[in-house]
């Protein structure tokens, strides 16, 4: 019984933290979403939050990996 509840408090401490994904690729545009306020770049299509720092330091054509959140 003991094993059993090692095991399963095991299995449950891995399934409850999920760790952030990297999304690389290359930038290929971002703008303003004027709905919430908030700034994104396209990362190969797909849109990445980012603040406004985050927004002005890169450009269209670089190469970069965001962590997916």
């Amino acid at each position: 019984m003991r094993r059993v509840l090692l095991l399963l408090a095991l299995l449950l401490s891995f399934s409850s933290c999920t760790k952030d994904e990297l999304i690389c690729g290359t930038i290929t545009g971002g703008d303003i979403d004027y709905n919430t306020g908030m700034y994104y770049l396209r990362v190969d299509s797909k849109r990445i939050w980012v603040d406004l720092v985050t927004f002005e330091s890169y450009r269209v054509g670089d190469y970069e990996c965001f962590e997916d959140w």
